[in-house]
Parts: structure tokens; sequence; C-alpha cells
């Protein structure tokens, strides 16, 4: 469900990014260069940035999460309500400050690489025994103080000639490309009642092992479609890429008949793409509920 969970989460992200932006205009960052919402290529991936801030001395990167409520970090995991989690941003940014590292490397410069999970949320608590953990992590109630750990800074040649490198490695968002970075995203099916990813397989539907919520094959299609417009809206559909964003969890066949269905087929020599007939999936849902052999049952 796009609007209760993907847009949602998008929106929460953009609302995290502005409030970091926010804070940070507030106090200063003349001394410093401020890259934002980069995709760098290092080697043979592309790998996102949320923000790399630059000195003379040294580059750090952030990592920016608006998460909110309890969670656990133990033994090399992230929990929520005592369920492991797929995502680890800690891990996002060891690899993000790999990738600058070997640019780093690479062009011959010689600074340090640093880097911070910024967790923007005034509803999250982080439970975690591991010092590593707190070195790199910034609450909200620290980001005042972490940004004012720049002002002295400064910015010079040295950092013009940081800048130039890291926008020398400046790709575009090819999201599925094979050797792109997609750590950040989620593949699969998920509730449309609550947003877990843990559904049960029958025949026609899916059942949320979390919930109990029911969805047929159809309506977990349209959602995806309607998140692909809306996560990728550069990019057309095609059927790999709507195969690939489910993670193979419905057959070819039956993502092809509901392709033909619900979306404006594209022709362009042997390629065939797909534009999705509406704004989101919601409403050609109210069109089909009545009609459909395979209804959803939606716990509330």
């Amino acid at each position: 469900m796009l609007k209760r969970n993907v847009i949602c989460n998008i929106e929460k992200g953009f609302d995290g990014e502005c409030l970091y932006d926010k804070i940070f205009d507030e106090i200063g960052h003349e001394s410093v260069y401020v890259l934002r919402g980069l995709h760098l290529k290092a080697g043979k991936s592309i790998t996102q940035f949320d923000s790399i801030v630059i000195s003379m001395d040294r580059v750090a990167v952030n990592e920016i999460k608006n998460y909110s409520g309890d969670y656990l970090y133990e033994n090399n995991a992230w929990y929520r309500n005592g369920k492991q989690l797929k995502d680890n941003a800690h891990i996002q940014l060891s690899r993000a400050k790999g990738k600058i590292i070997q640019l780093r490397d690479e062009a011959g410069l010689h600074f340090n690489v640093e880097g911070a999970v910024i967790f923007t949320g005034d509803d999250f608590r982080l439970t975690t025994e591991s010092d590593h953990i707190w070195s790199e992590t910034v609450m909200l109630n620290q980001l005042r103080n972490y940004f004012r750990e720049f002002k002295d800074d400064r910015i010079g040649d040295k950092a013009k000639s940081i800048v130039r490198h890291i926008k020398n490695a400046i790709a575009e968002n090819p999201y599925f490309e094979e050797e792109v970075d997609i750590s950040r995203l989620q593949r699969g099916l998920y509730c449309g009642a609550c947003g877990s990813f843990e559904l049960i397989k029958g025949r026609f539907q899916y059942t949320c092992a979390s919930c109990g919520s029911i969805e047929s094959n159809e309506t977990h299609l349209l959602r995806t479609m309607s998140d692909h417009k809306f996560l990728f809206y550069n990019q057309p559909i095609t059927k790999q890429s709507l195969l690939y964003l489910i993670d193979y969890q419905i057959s070819e066949d039956g993502a092809y008949r509901f392709l033909k269905k619900h979306c404006h087929i594209n022709l362009r020599g042997k390629k065939t793409t797909y534009t999705f007939k509406y704004y989101d999936w919601e409403e050609p849902i109210a069109q089909i509920k009545h009609n459909q052999r395979y209804k959803d049952k939606i716990q509330s």
C-alpha cells in the first residue's frame, strides 16, 4: 500500500533530511563543503550517499535515518519489537566510508574519513552495549553539537580538490543495474495493512504472518507497479524490473497477465515497457475489489 507505507516512508525520510538541512543551516557550514544526495561509482559498484561533509583534512559521511520507536543492536544485528531487521544502517555507513577511502587512495589524496548515522526522529530510542555503534551514532538531541564540531574546519585548495574528485565519480541512479549497491532497497512483497515482509504464500494469495491480512497476487502486483512509478519515476516498468522488485515471488506469467491488464504497453522494437495507467494503486483496487475472484481480507 503505497500511500500508507512506501510513500509514507519516503515522505518520512524526506522530512528527516529536511530537518538535517535545517539544523545544519542554523549552526552554519561556511567552513565546509556539503554534498547531498549523490550516487558515486567506485570500482564496479555504485553507492548512494545521503550527505558528505568535506574540509581540508577530513571527509565525514552521514547516513540520515528518520526512525521512530524502540530499537536494539545486539550481536551485530538490529532488532525492532523482537524481530531482526534486514537493514543495518551502520553497515551501510561502513560501505559508504569504504567507497570514499577507495576514491581517496585512487586519487592519491590524504585526508581522514569518518562518519556517523544521524537519527533525526524525536521518538527514536536505541539500546546497545556496543561502544562502536555509539561512536558512530548521532541522536537528534546531539545533532547541533555534532554540527558545531565542523565550525573550526577550513576549506581551501585541498578541499576543492577533494570535492572535484568526488564530483568526478558521480553516477546516475540505476537501481536495476546488476552491479549497483542496492542494500537500501528491500525487495519482495509486503503486507498492505502492517507493512511486514513476512508473508505466507498461497496459490493465488499471500497471508501476512504478522497481522493475518490476506491479499491477492493482483493486489500485491498493483501495489508494486505503483511503488515502481514513485520510486523510479524516470524509468519505465519492464517485466524483469517488476519481477526483480518483488524478488520473483509471483510467477512471470502472473506478472505479465496483470501488467497487460493495468498498464499501457509501449513497444520499442524488441523491447517492451509498461506505463502504469493510474496515479497510484488505490484507484484500480477500488474498481476491481467487488469483482475479485480471490478477495482481500485486511485486518484492522
